[in-house]
Protein backbone atom coordinates (compact mmCIF):
# COMPACT_ATOMS: atom_id res chain seq x y z
CA UNK A 1 0.00 0.00 0.00
CA UNK A 2 1.09 4.06 -1.17
CA UNK A 3 2.56 5.83 2.13
CA UNK A 4 -0.08 7.64 3.47
CA UNK A 5 0.04 11.36 2.48
CA UNK A 6 -0.50 14.11 4.70
CA UNK A 7 -2.28 16.86 4.20
CA UNK A 8 -4.23 19.70 5.78
CA UNK A 9 -7.41 19.97 3.93
CA UNK A 10 -8.98 17.48 1.56
CA UNK A 11 -11.91 17.76 -0.97
CA UNK A 12 -13.96 15.21 -2.60
CA UNK A 13 -15.43 16.54 -5.62
CA UNK A 14 -14.21 18.84 -7.82
CA UNK A 15 -17.88 20.53 -8.66
CA UNK A 16 -18.82 24.38 -8.16
CA UNK A 17 -19.30 23.72 -4.60
CA UNK A 18 -15.60 22.25 -4.11
CA UNK A 19 -13.83 24.28 -6.71
CA UNK A 20 -14.69 26.99 -5.07
CA UNK A 21 -13.57 25.98 -1.89
CA UNK A 22 -10.40 24.77 -2.72
CA UNK A 23 -9.64 28.63 -4.51
CA UNK A 24 -10.86 29.84 -1.46
CA UNK A 25 -8.36 27.78 0.78
CA UNK A 26 -5.67 28.66 -1.34
CA UNK A 27 -5.87 32.12 -1.37
CA UNK A 28 -6.26 31.85 2.43
CA UNK A 29 -3.05 30.13 2.46
CA UNK A 30 -3.80 26.40 3.06
CA UNK A 31 -2.57 23.52 2.30
CA UNK A 32 -5.26 21.41 0.35
CA UNK A 33 -5.84 19.04 -2.87
CA UNK A 34 -9.09 18.41 -4.87
CA UNK A 35 -9.93 14.54 -5.67
CA UNK A 36 -12.30 13.60 -8.11
CA UNK A 37 -12.75 10.48 -10.55
CA UNK A 38 -14.16 12.33 -13.55
CA UNK A 39 -12.46 14.00 -16.55
CA UNK A 40 -13.06 16.98 -16.54
CA UNK A 41 -14.52 18.94 -18.93
CA UNK A 42 -17.51 16.73 -17.62
CA UNK A 43 -21.42 17.29 -18.30
CA UNK A 44 -23.87 17.32 -15.47
CA UNK A 45 -27.91 17.52 -14.99
CA UNK A 46 -28.55 21.51 -14.14
CA UNK A 47 -29.98 24.19 -15.78
CA UNK A 48 -27.48 26.33 -14.80
CA UNK A 49 -28.82 29.60 -14.00
CA UNK A 50 -26.80 31.79 -11.78
CA UNK A 51 -29.50 34.67 -10.01
CA UNK A 52 -28.76 37.89 -9.51
CA UNK A 53 -27.34 36.68 -5.95
CA UNK A 54 -25.60 33.72 -7.15
CA UNK A 55 -23.23 35.48 -10.05
CA UNK A 56 -23.13 38.43 -7.01
CA UNK A 57 -21.35 36.15 -4.67
CA UNK A 58 -19.32 34.72 -7.17
CA UNK A 59 -17.69 37.80 -8.39
CA UNK A 60 -16.91 38.35 -4.97
CA UNK A 61 -15.46 35.16 -3.91
CA UNK A 62 -13.38 34.83 -6.65
CA UNK A 63 -12.21 38.52 -8.21
CA UNK A 64 -11.37 38.11 -12.26
CA UNK A 65 -13.70 34.88 -12.54
CA UNK A 66 -14.30 34.36 -16.24
CA UNK A 67 -17.07 32.33 -17.47
CA UNK A 68 -19.82 32.18 -21.31
CA UNK A 69 -23.11 32.96 -20.46
CA UNK A 70 -26.04 34.09 -21.88
CA UNK A 71 -28.58 36.70 -19.79
CA UNK A 72 -32.20 35.91 -19.85
CA UNK A 73 -34.48 38.66 -18.47
CA UNK A 74 -37.85 37.25 -19.48
CA UNK A 75 -40.13 35.22 -17.31
CA UNK A 76 -43.17 33.51 -18.24
CA UNK A 77 -45.20 31.40 -15.78
CA UNK A 78 -48.54 29.47 -16.20
CA UNK A 79 -50.85 27.67 -13.97
CA UNK A 80 -52.62 24.95 -15.64
CA UNK A 81 -54.43 26.52 -18.80
CA UNK A 82 -54.06 30.06 -17.43
CA UNK A 83 -52.96 33.20 -19.50
CA UNK A 84 -49.57 33.20 -18.76
CA UNK A 85 -47.84 35.85 -16.38
CA UNK A 86 -45.52 37.21 -18.22
CA UNK A 87 -42.56 40.02 -16.76
CA UNK A 88 -39.10 41.71 -17.30
CA UNK A 89 -36.75 40.35 -14.34
CA UNK A 90 -34.47 43.89 -12.96
CA UNK A 91 -31.86 41.32 -13.23
CA UNK A 92 -30.77 39.17 -15.66
CA UNK A 93 -30.27 35.31 -15.11
CA UNK A 94 -26.97 33.95 -16.43
CA UNK A 95 -27.87 30.99 -17.75
CA UNK A 96 -24.82 28.92 -18.79
CA UNK A 97 -23.89 25.67 -19.93
CA UNK A 98 -22.42 23.53 -17.15
CA UNK A 99 -19.67 21.71 -18.83
CA UNK A 100 -18.51 24.60 -19.45
CA UNK A 101 -19.12 27.02 -15.83
CA UNK A 102 -18.00 23.61 -13.82
CA UNK A 103 -14.54 23.59 -16.10
CA UNK A 104 -13.77 27.37 -15.32
CA UNK A 105 -14.31 27.16 -11.90
CA UNK A 106 -11.89 24.34 -11.78
CA UNK A 107 -9.92 26.23 -14.05
CA UNK A 108 -9.61 29.43 -11.62
CA UNK A 109 -8.39 26.51 -8.78
CA UNK A 110 -5.86 25.15 -10.65
CA UNK A 111 -4.32 28.36 -12.00
CA UNK A 112 -4.15 29.88 -8.32
CA UNK A 113 -2.02 26.95 -7.79
CA UNK A 114 -4.71 24.32 -6.74
CA UNK A 115 -3.87 20.50 -7.21
CA UNK A 116 -6.19 18.46 -8.49
CA UNK A 117 -5.95 14.35 -7.61
CA UNK A 118 -7.66 11.81 -10.23
CA UNK A 119 -8.84 9.27 -7.96
CA UNK A 120 -12.63 7.66 -6.54
CA UNK A 121 -13.07 8.13 -2.87
CA UNK A 122 -13.80 4.25 -1.07
CA UNK A 123 -13.93 5.49 2.76
CA UNK A 124 -12.72 7.57 5.75
CA UNK A 125 -12.24 6.95 9.43
CA UNK A 126 -11.96 9.24 12.43
CA UNK A 127 -8.10 8.51 14.02
CA UNK A 128 -7.43 8.84 17.95
CA UNK A 129 -5.35 11.92 17.10
CA UNK A 130 -8.52 13.80 15.42
CA UNK A 131 -7.29 13.31 11.99
CA UNK A 132 -9.16 12.18 9.22
CA UNK A 133 -7.86 8.49 7.36
CA UNK A 134 -9.23 8.84 3.74
CA UNK A 135 -8.44 5.63 1.72
CA UNK A 136 -9.33 5.54 -2.45
CA UNK A 137 -10.37 2.92 -4.16
CA UNK A 138 -6.65 2.50 -5.81
CA UNK A 139 -5.56 2.00 -2.08
CA UNK A 140 -4.50 4.95 -1.95
CA UNK A 141 -4.92 7.17 1.42
CA UNK A 142 -4.54 10.46 2.90
CA UNK A 143 -4.35 11.97 6.57
CA UNK A 144 -5.83 14.89 6.96
CA UNK A 145 -7.25 17.34 9.62
CA UNK A 146 -10.46 18.06 7.60
CA UNK A 147 -12.25 16.40 5.25
CA UNK A 148 -14.74 18.11 2.46
CA UNK A 149 -17.41 16.31 0.97
CA UNK A 150 -18.07 18.05 -2.47
CA UNK A 151 -19.50 14.78 -3.88
CA UNK A 152 -22.53 16.08 -5.08
CA UNK A 153 -26.18 14.36 -4.90
CA UNK A 154 -24.92 10.98 -4.56
CA UNK A 155 -22.07 11.73 -1.89
CA UNK A 156 -20.64 8.84 -0.82
CA UNK A 157 -19.33 11.08 2.44
CA UNK A 158 -23.06 11.55 3.35
CA UNK A 159 -23.65 8.16 2.95
CA UNK A 160 -21.31 6.89 5.20
CA UNK A 161 -21.96 9.64 7.63
CA UNK A 162 -26.08 9.37 7.54
CA UNK A 163 -26.33 6.02 5.34
CA UNK A 164 -29.35 5.89 2.77
CA UNK A 165 -30.57 8.60 1.46
CA UNK A 166 -34.18 9.83 2.54
CA UNK A 167 -36.04 9.31 -1.07
CA UNK A 168 -39.09 11.37 0.62
CA UNK A 169 -36.84 14.64 0.06
CA UNK A 170 -34.87 13.14 -3.34
CA UNK A 171 -36.87 14.42 -6.04
CA UNK A 172 -36.54 12.86 -9.42
CA UNK A 173 -35.00 16.07 -12.15
CA UNK A 174 -35.39 15.06 -15.79
CA UNK A 175 -33.86 17.03 -18.42
CA UNK A 176 -34.00 17.17 -22.59
CA UNK A 177 -31.79 19.41 -24.59
CA UNK A 178 -32.57 20.83 -27.81
CA UNK A 179 -29.35 22.23 -29.23
CA UNK A 180 -29.60 25.94 -30.50
CA UNK A 181 -30.79 29.37 -29.11
CA UNK A 182 -34.43 29.40 -30.37
CA UNK A 183 -36.50 31.39 -27.23
CA UNK A 184 -35.10 33.79 -25.11
CA UNK A 185 -36.96 33.26 -21.61
CA UNK A 186 -37.52 30.90 -18.55
CA UNK A 187 -40.96 29.37 -18.57
CA UNK A 188 -42.35 27.60 -15.27
CA UNK A 189 -45.80 25.39 -15.98
CA UNK A 190 -47.47 24.51 -12.33
CA UNK A 191 -50.27 22.03 -12.62
CA UNK A 192 -51.53 19.34 -10.11
CA UNK A 193 -50.69 16.68 -12.42
CA UNK A 194 -46.92 17.43 -11.61
CA UNK A 195 -47.46 18.03 -7.75
CA UNK A 196 -45.64 18.53 -6.18
CA UNK A 197 -43.59 19.75 -8.93
CA UNK A 198 -43.38 21.61 -12.15
CA UNK A 199 -42.16 21.95 -16.07
CA UNK A 200 -39.83 24.41 -16.93
CA UNK A 201 -37.64 25.26 -20.05
CA UNK A 202 -34.49 27.65 -19.79
CA UNK A 203 -33.45 29.53 -22.74
CA UNK A 204 -30.00 28.81 -21.99
CA UNK A 205 -26.01 29.28 -23.81
CA UNK A 206 -26.05 27.27 -26.90
CA UNK A 207 -29.44 25.25 -26.20
CA UNK A 208 -33.05 25.38 -24.53
CA UNK A 209 -33.13 23.04 -21.51
CA UNK A 210 -36.46 21.54 -21.10
CA UNK A 211 -36.67 20.37 -17.40
CA UNK A 212 -39.12 18.50 -15.22
CA UNK A 213 -39.15 17.81 -11.37
CA UNK A 214 -40.92 15.78 -8.86
CA UNK A 215 -41.21 14.94 -5.32
CA UNK A 216 -43.92 11.95 -5.84
CA UNK A 217 -41.96 8.91 -4.40
CA UNK A 218 -45.03 7.32 -4.62
CA UNK A 219 -45.14 7.15 -8.83
CA UNK A 220 -42.46 5.00 -10.76
CA UNK A 221 -39.77 6.37 -13.09
CA UNK A 222 -41.62 5.59 -16.06
CA UNK A 223 -44.48 7.29 -15.04
CA UNK A 224 -42.93 10.41 -14.64
CA UNK A 225 -41.23 10.25 -17.71
CA UNK A 226 -44.69 9.77 -19.43
CA UNK A 227 -45.73 12.97 -17.46
CA UNK A 228 -42.38 14.83 -18.90
CA UNK A 229 -42.83 13.46 -22.78
CA UNK A 230 -46.76 14.36 -22.25
CA UNK A 231 -45.70 18.24 -21.15
CA UNK A 232 -42.30 18.49 -23.76
CA UNK A 233 -45.71 17.51 -26.52
CA UNK A 234 -47.80 20.36 -24.99
CA UNK A 235 -45.10 23.13 -26.13
CA UNK A 236 -44.09 21.17 -29.05
CA UNK A 237 -40.66 19.99 -28.21
CA UNK A 238 -38.48 17.95 -30.41
CA UNK A 239 -38.44 14.59 -29.47
CA UNK A 240 -34.79 13.21 -27.63
CA UNK A 241 -33.35 11.28 -24.99
CA UNK A 242 -34.21 12.28 -21.53
CA UNK A 243 -31.82 12.22 -19.03
CA UNK A 244 -32.18 12.32 -14.88
CA UNK A 245 -30.67 12.55 -11.56
CA UNK A 246 -31.79 12.58 -8.11
CA UNK A 247 -31.01 15.59 -6.08
CA UNK A 248 -31.52 15.49 -1.81
CA UNK A 249 -33.50 18.21 -0.70
CA UNK A 250 -32.84 17.09 3.03
CA UNK A 251 -30.10 19.23 4.75
CA UNK A 252 -28.08 17.37 6.77
CA UNK A 253 -24.99 17.72 9.09
CA UNK A 254 -21.85 15.88 10.18
CA UNK A 255 -21.80 14.50 13.49
CA UNK A 256 -17.73 14.05 12.86
CA UNK A 257 -15.31 16.68 13.83
CA UNK A 258 -13.30 17.51 10.85
CA UNK A 259 -15.95 16.48 8.08
CA UNK A 260 -18.00 19.26 6.78
CA UNK A 261 -20.13 18.58 3.66
CA UNK A 262 -21.14 21.41 1.25
CA UNK A 263 -23.20 21.77 -1.45
CA UNK A 264 -25.44 19.12 -2.90
CA UNK A 265 -23.90 16.95 -0.42
CA UNK A 266 -25.32 18.12 2.30
CA UNK A 267 -28.49 19.29 1.11
CA UNK A 268 -27.92 22.70 0.18
CA UNK A 269 -29.88 23.62 -2.56
CA UNK A 270 -33.52 25.75 -2.71
CA UNK A 271 -36.12 23.93 -1.49
CA UNK A 272 -38.94 25.56 -3.31
CA UNK A 273 -36.87 26.41 -6.53
CA UNK A 274 -33.71 23.59 -6.54
CA UNK A 275 -31.38 26.26 -7.30
CA UNK A 276 -28.33 24.70 -6.16
CA UNK A 277 -25.39 26.85 -7.40
CA UNK A 278 -25.69 30.21 -5.18
CA UNK A 279 -25.79 28.24 -1.43
CA UNK A 280 -23.28 25.52 -2.87
CA UNK A 281 -21.20 28.92 -2.94
CA UNK A 282 -21.97 30.29 0.36
CA UNK A 283 -21.33 26.55 1.78
CA UNK A 284 -18.15 26.44 0.09
CA UNK A 285 -17.72 29.99 1.83
CA UNK A 286 -18.65 28.99 5.37
CA UNK A 287 -16.69 25.63 5.05
CA UNK A 288 -13.32 27.44 4.09
CA UNK A 289 -14.18 29.70 7.72
CA UNK A 290 -14.92 27.09 9.37
CA UNK A 291 -11.09 26.07 8.46
CA UNK A 292 -9.20 28.89 8.85
CA UNK A 293 -10.93 30.30 12.05
CA UNK A 294 -10.76 26.95 13.65
CA UNK A 295 -14.75 26.77 14.28
CA UNK A 296 -17.25 24.16 14.02
CA UNK A 297 -19.36 24.25 10.45
CA UNK A 298 -21.98 24.34 12.30
CA UNK A 299 -21.38 27.42 13.61
CA UNK A 300 -19.68 29.10 10.49
CA UNK A 301 -23.13 27.89 8.32
CA UNK A 302 -25.77 28.82 10.83
CA UNK A 303 -27.59 31.15 8.89
CA UNK A 304 -27.35 28.46 5.60
CA UNK A 305 -28.93 25.48 8.58
CA UNK A 306 -31.97 27.89 9.36
CA UNK A 307 -32.67 28.95 5.57
CA UNK A 308 -32.88 25.80 4.73
CA UNK A 309 -35.43 24.82 7.46
CA UNK A 310 -37.62 28.14 6.73
CA UNK A 311 -37.68 26.91 2.95
CA UNK A 312 -38.81 23.26 3.68
CA UNK A 313 -41.92 25.44 5.59
CA UNK A 314 -42.81 27.52 2.34
CA UNK A 315 -42.43 24.28 -0.15
CA UNK A 316 -45.10 22.82 2.36
CA UNK A 317 -47.39 26.01 1.75
CA UNK A 318 -46.38 26.77 -1.80
CA UNK A 319 -47.41 23.23 -2.70
CA UNK A 320 -50.93 22.94 -0.44
CA UNK A 321 -54.25 23.14 -1.86
CA UNK A 322 -54.57 26.92 -0.19
CA UNK A 323 -50.95 28.08 -1.88
CA UNK A 324 -51.71 26.12 -5.17
CA UNK A 325 -54.90 28.74 -5.38
CA UNK A 326 -52.90 31.86 -4.24
CA UNK A 327 -50.25 31.27 -6.89
CA UNK A 328 -52.89 31.13 -8.87
CA UNK A 329 -54.19 34.75 -7.86
CA UNK A 330 -50.92 35.90 -8.15
CA UNK A 331 -49.79 34.72 -11.73
CA UNK A 332 -53.13 37.07 -12.72
CA UNK A 333 -51.05 40.17 -11.44
CA UNK A 334 -47.63 40.68 -13.57
CA UNK A 335 -46.64 44.07 -11.56
CA UNK A 336 -47.30 41.88 -8.12
CA UNK A 337 -44.86 38.72 -9.49
CA UNK A 338 -42.07 40.86 -10.86
CA UNK A 339 -42.13 42.56 -7.63
CA UNK A 340 -41.81 39.67 -5.63
CA UNK A 341 -39.35 37.76 -7.91
CA UNK A 342 -37.26 40.94 -8.04
CA UNK A 343 -36.98 41.19 -4.14
CA UNK A 344 -36.40 37.69 -4.04
CA UNK A 345 -33.60 37.34 -6.32
CA UNK A 346 -31.73 40.93 -4.22
CA UNK A 347 -33.44 39.60 -1.08
CA UNK A 348 -30.56 37.55 0.69
CA UNK A 349 -27.33 39.39 1.03
CA UNK A 350 -23.91 38.07 2.09
CA UNK A 351 -20.86 39.56 3.28
CA UNK A 352 -17.61 38.22 2.95
CA UNK A 353 -14.77 39.00 5.29
CA UNK A 354 -11.62 40.25 3.76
Amino acid sequence: MDTVRKIDVLIIGAGPAGSVCGSLLQQAGVECAIVDHATFPRDKVCAGGLTVKAWRLLDMLLPGIEYDFRPITRMRIQYEDDAVCEFQAEYPIRMTYRKEFDYSLLQYYLQHGGELIKASFARFEQQSDGRILVTMKSGQQFSCRYLVGADGGNSHIRRQLHGPVNMKHHPLFLEHYVEGEHDDDVFVHFSHKYKPGCFYKFSSKGRDMYGFVSEDVNENVPLLKQKFREALSRVNAPEGTLRGAYIPLETVESHIPGVILIGDAGGFANKLTGEGLYDAFKTAYNAKQAIVEGKSFHDTNSAVFFKMKSEEKMFNFFFSPFGFRFVRWLLRHPGLCKWAFDAKMKRETFRVKQ
